[in-house]
């Protein structure tokens, strides 16, 4: 495919394993279903915009949170420690036997209990992109604690060697 400036299309193999090789972190996207019970999923496209007011976006293909969060215009957002790749697992479609969320619901939304770090934000915009939505969200509370990070580096799980 040559795109409309002249040069040919990155091959999409090639761009997965690319992008790859930029360390994020990993977290939880939830919100609530029609039956008032926290639906959440595993994500790695989470990031900050703006400090004032503060805001933040989460990046998401079409599926049943991506649905709720439309509908509803609320999501939380649980930054995962190092010690918990067991939920980025079970919330990424492969449930993990013995693993049960603790949630802890804040004002619209629930947030995983002992996340590294927590966000309840309100949508404030969004845009199509292809196959993927961005939810930008102004951040209407948010805390967290010490601890590692759970990365996601080169199609892996990472923890940092070093103390923050």
């Amino acid at each position: 495919m040559v795109h409309s400036l002249g040069f040919a299309a990155v091959d999409a193999a090639l761009f997965r394993r690319s992008v790859s090789h930029f360390a994020t972190g990993i977290a939880i996207v939830s919100c609530m279903d029609d039956a008032q019970r926290p639906q959440g999923m595993t994500i790695s496209s989470f990031t900050s915009v703006s400090l004032d007011p503060p805001t933040v976006l989460v990046s998401l293909r079409p599926g049943r949170t991506h649905a709720l969060i439309r509908k509803r215009g609320w999501y939380g957002v649980s930054v995962l420690a190092g010690d918990q790749e067991p939920w980025s697992r079970h919330f990424s479609g492969r449930p993990q036997p013995g693993i049960e969320a603790a949630w802890a619901m804040k004002a619209q939304v629930p947030v995983l209990r002992d996340a590294l770090a927590w966000f309840e934000c309100e949508v404030d915009s969004v845009l199509q992109v292809h196959d993927h939505t961005l939810f930008v969200a102004r951040v209407v509370d948010c805390d967290h604690v010490s601890g590692q990070p759970l990365m996601f580096y080169a199609s892996g799980y990472h923890r940092p060697t070093s103390a923050p």
